[in-house]
């Protein structure tokens, strides 16, 4: 896995992203891993099933402005 994001299904069937993750710099098996810890804590705290799906959600880099935190 590349990127994957992780949510669940609504009750209209559309796909609620709660995080995306890229694996820049991870191995496959830290990034499995913590896709993995999100995926429980998310899950538990919201009371809902939450998936991890292999997509690419997210752009691999953005401009961030001076000033900005």
């Amino acid at each position: 896995m590349k990127s994957v994001s992780i949510g669940y299904f609504r009750e209209d069937k559309d796909f609620a992203i709660l995080a995306a993750l890229k694996d820049e710099g991870l191995t496959e098996k830290e990034f499995l891993a913590l896709a993995e810890q999100i995926r429980v804590f998310l899950g538990i705290t919201l009371e809902e099933e939450v998936v991890v799906l292999e997509r690419d959600d997210t752009p691999d880099y953005v401009e961030v402005e001076d000033g900005q935190d």
